[in-house]
């Protein structure tokens, strides 16, 4: 067996998965240098010894070493320092090599193919093994100006409050714009928290922010638009994306594929009030990312079970007739990540059988 179809059967071995295609294994060739796969196969995704790496390639640590900081400094490779040494472990494709080397940046004629590539597995492949996963791997935050003191907030359901709880944010732009180019929404949104946050500032991908800028940048992506998507777990946040829905690739399984479920929902939905709705069309024409409002003679009619509860159509609503409601049967998230990991796992595990 080739190795870089080694490479793709460890990689699938994450609970995010990586499905054979001839794509995906031109995307490793792209990330991996032939020289530096044999080292790569020496990794799995827990973190690893430069002096274990190299006993398993037999190679010198020395060339080791040198290999794995050149994959690390183009995000093939996740690098964290451990009692002062650094160790290596295999990044899973989202969110990690999808993103980084994009994140990164590359000479115009490399992005362009993997770009290219990127778009053909994700709609053929990959969509619809990130949307079999249950819980979702993504969790929607409503815009916070959609809060009032009538509904009840838990800390968790609240972007703002998990980001306080971070004791290092990175912002970098957004992978999913840069490679589908299919609008002009803002770049300089993609946040990233604490271990995650560190690799990527470390390594140029991404520029150490604080709190108040974070908060500033949720702001900005309200204003335009964007829906709040982060790591579906209740304790701290890995990762909260700014998505548009005609670029980025979680979104688009709502829009573009059918997989309705793909995506937690925030534990709020939308309401109408057809006294106050003066049928603008503001909410269904501009600012319903997923095309769950529609105007029915001139009043807003909202399709519950398709809204996401971002709250974009509340902060836009020049009439007051949308509020935002809690819903009766939301199901709260994980713990943390390796929990989301484990329960997705274990799921995907018992659908097999």
């Amino acid at each position: 067996m080739h190795h870089y179809e080694r490479l793709q059967k460890k990689l699938d071995q994450h609970p995010v998965g990586a499905p054979a295609s001839e794509e995906f294994l031109e995307i490793l060739k792209l990330l991996f240098l032939e020289d530096e796969v044999k080292i790569a196969l020496c990794l799995d995704f827990q973190l690893k010894t430069v002096k274990d790496i190299a006993a398993q390639a037999e190679v010198s640590e020395e060339e080791a070493r040198e290999k794995l900081e050149a994959m690390a400094n183009r995000g093939s490779l996740l690098a964290k320092k451990v009692e002062g040494e650094y160790t290596y472990a295999l990044l899973p494709n989202y969110p990690g090599l999808f993103e980084y080397p994009v994140m990164k940046g590359m000479d115009e004629a490399k992005q362009k193919r993997l770009a290219e590539l990127w778009h053909a597995y994700y709609m053929k492949y990959m969509a619809a093994e990130l949307a079999a996963a249950r819980p979702p791997w993504l969790r929607v935050f409503p815009t916070e100006e959609t809060f009032t003191e009538e509904v009840e907030i838990l800390p968790y359901e609240k972007a703002s409050e998990m980001m306080g709880k971070a004791e290092s944010i990175a912002l970098a732009r957004c992978p999913c714009r840069i490679v589908e180019q299919n609008c002009e929404k803002p770049l300089q949104v993609c946040l990233s928290f604490d271990g995650a946050a560190r690799f990527l500032i470390e390594r140029d991908m991404a520029r150490e922010i604080g709190l108040k800028e974070a908060n500033d940048i949720l702001h900005e992506a309200d204003r335009a638009g964007l829906v709040h998507a982060g790591s579906n777990n209740m304790e701290n946040l890995l990762f909260l994306c700014n998505c548009c829905s005609c670029c980025c690739h979680f979104m688009r399984l709502l829009t573009e594929l059918g997989y309705d479920e793909s995506l937690a929902t925030s534990s709020y939905r939308v309401q109408s009030d057809d006294e106050k709705c003066s049928g603008c069309g503001i909410c269904a024409e501009e600012r319903c990312p997923i095309s769950a409002i529609e105007l029915v003679s001139e009043k807003s009619r909202i399709n519950v079970k398709r809204c996401i509860g971002c709250g974009l159509c509340v902060t836009s609503c020049p009439s007051g007739a949308l509020q935002m409601v809690k819903r009766e049967d939301y199901q709260k998230p994980p713990a943390t990540t390796k929990e989301l990991a484990k329960e997705v796992m274990a799921y995907k595990n018992n659908k097999q059988k």
